[in-house]
């Protein structure tokens, strides 16, 4: 999966979320270096499902809540990739993306590296 891709991905998920009144989240499950979260208005019933593959670390609550007027999910880029990567010594050719999650600081570390993304819409 290269940059493109990525950054096309978590556009559509920033786009689907902006949908709700509010998102919240969780860890649903870990396994084989892949992580899945669900979302959604209830977590009883979530809307969508994220996974990661190949996962290198994860630095996160296992669960929280969202503002859907902020921008949710990010692809970090530039210096702000390069401090996370030295600071986690993540391997190359991994992305690093960032949660922003409500009633946490805005420098709050809500981060995964991971070689992919993708997504399941869960009630359409």
């Amino acid at each position: 999966m290269d940059l493109a891709d990525v950054r096309q991905v978590v556009r559509e998920i920033n786009d689907y979320i902006k949908r709700g009144l509010w998102f919240d989240f969780e860890i649903k499950q870990y396994q084989d270096g892949e992580i899945s979260l669900y979302g959604g208005l209830s977590l009883s019933y979530p809307d969508v499902e994220i996974k990661f593959k190949d996962v290198f670390f994860v630095s996160l609550p296992m669960m929280w809540k969202t503002d859907t007027k902020d921008t949710i999910l990010t692809v970090l880029e530039g210096e702000a990739e390069r401090e996370i990567s030295e600071k986690f010594q993540v391997e190359y050719l991994h992305y690093i993306f960032k949660f922003t999650p409500e009633d946490y600081p805005s420098n709050f570390g809500c981060l995964i590296a991971a070689k992919e993304i993708s997504y399941s819409i869960l009630t359409e």
